[in-house]
């Protein structure tokens, strides 16, 4: 099997690694793991708390591989696997730093199993078989981020806010919630509108009732207050599945299986990635990634997003692996 990789840092000046772990044990394992953005900015042995995630359960998963075959685990034995040592080290860290620190990363991973694939996902990176089917668990909760992160930057700039500044202050006003902005950066009566509009844009987008009555108490909480709260609930709206050192469960938590005759190429992505080409190749990857950004750096027109691009950092780490079939 051929196999390709990049992955890209967003930190553009100065330039540091990402969040973004890419991991390959030739027969055993290929996996990308997405740490998750810490929005107070907590370090964990002086590296970004998504960055400490991803990279711990890289390692986990790589010992496992070298350990045993990947037939010795079902997919819920890994993930606990990777869970149990991810939570090991933040309980060690806590005690070392007085504090408790927490830290989350996804998982897209696909092993080899006699004549079948396995494959497994935690959260919203994905995977693409043959070019064209795509498994990917994008969760709610950023729509509802995003669109608030939106329509704040055009509330802020039609107010006539520093350009240079619109980018920093909208991720602050999602990152913190609409209630800890007001009254610096917002005043209350601009917080209940624009959640009125961010409702109402995610109804137009075809949300169901259950995500538009998460709307209010999102937005207010923002994402430190309100999403984390949510990581691994099976049934909250707002739920989704992580890999933090507790049990991954809910949505995005999903593995299936392929023959492997049937398969000819997988494709195994970060969300860095808004959109997928339509050709298999990391050119391909990269001439997507390159006209979104030149379309929407900010992430405010075609592509909503809780963060843009600008001068030092890019909107996100993107990493894709491409494994070909001889």
């Amino acid at each position: 099997m051929r196999i390709e990789v990049l992955s890209v840092s967003k930190y553009l000046r100065p330039v540091r690694a990402g969040e973004d772990v890419p991991l390959i044990v030739p027969g055993r394992a290929y996996a990308v793991l997405d740490g998750a953005t810490d929005v107070n900015g907590s370090k964990i042995a002086g590296l970004n708390s998504g960055r400490f995630a991803a990279l711990t359960c890289a390692a986990a998963l790589a010992a496992v591989a070298a350990a045993e075959p990947a037939e010795a685990h079902t997919p819920e034995e890994l993930v606990a696997m990777l869970n149990a040592r991810l939570g090991a080290e933040l309980d060690d860290w806590s005690q070392k730093l007085g504090r408790p620190v927490g830290a989350a990363t996804t998982l897209a991973l696909m092993e080899p199993i006699g004549d079948r694939f396995r494959f497994t996902l935690v959260g919203d990176s994905g995977i693409r078989i043959n070019g064209s089917e795509t498994f990917q668990c994008l969760k709610p909760v950023d729509d509802v981020m995003s669109a608030g992160r939106v329509l704040l930057q055009r509330l802020l700039e039609a107010r006539g806010v520093d350009p240079a500044d619109l980018e920093a202050k909208s991720r602050q006003g999602v990152f913190h919630g609409f209630d800890a902005a007001v009254p610096e950066l917002i005043s209350a009566e601009d917080a209940a509108r624009l959640i009125a509009e961010s409702r109402a844009a995610l109804a137009a987008q075809g949300f169901s009732a259950p995500v538009l009555d998460s709307v209010e108490p999102m937005l207010r909480a923002g994402i430190a207050r309100g999403q984390y709260a949510h990581a691994n609930d099976p049934v909250h709206p707002m739920g989704y599945a992580s890999i933090d050192g507790t049990r991954s469960d809910g949505f995005g938590f999903l593995s299936f299986e392929r023959p492997a005759e049937e398969v000819r190429t997988v494709e195994i992505f970060t969300d860095g990635y808004l959109e997928r080409p339509d050709e298999v190749s990391i050119a391909a990857w990269e001439a997507v990634a390159a006209r979104i950004e030149a379309e929407d750096p900010k992430k405010v027109i075609t592509h909503w997003g809780v963060k843009g691009s600008n001068e030092v950092q890019l909107f996100d780490d993107r990493t894709v692996i491409i494994l070909t079939a001889p």
